[in-house]
């Protein structure tokens, strides 16, 4: 009897193991857009949240300027996303070193999710 038993836990416990490992967290990503210069008044902050490209609102709908790049991302930390990659651009026109460019900062963050959530939120961002 011991000997079946043993069989039977040796057989399953494979069974058990990659039942857990192919268990795949999903996320939810965003695009946040930094691309104005910092002033008193703070900056602007660009939301792509996979439908539409809007102005970062808070609960209650207003818009909200920040004054630092840290107060950016510690915002969005502390509503539960992770900064995920980074990259930044150039934008504007420059003629024989002539011209005015400035440099858009682009975070990629995202949040844990279901499954269900994230095909919810793929089939909402495709025409």
């Amino acid at each position: 009897m011991k000997k079946v038993l043993l069989l039977l836990a040796i057989i399953c416990f494979p069974l058990l193991a990659f039942a857990q490992i192919s268990e795949k967290q999903h996320y939810i990503y965003n695009m946040v857009i930094l691309n104005e210069a910092i002033n008193e008044e703070g900056f602007r902050v660009d939301l792509d949240n996979g439908k539409t490209v809007e102005r970062l609102k808070d609960k209650d709908g207003k818009k909200i300027r920040f004054y630092t790049p840290s107060a950016v991302l510690m915002y969005f930390i502390s509503e539960g996303w992770e900064l995920y990659n980074l990259s930044n651009a150039t934008e504007g026109s420059v003629y024989n070193g002539i011209g005015n460019s400035s440099a858009i900062l682009y975070w990629i963050i995202r949040k844990p999710c279901t499954k269900e959530e994230f095909d919810k939120a793929v089939d909402e961002g495709m025409r």
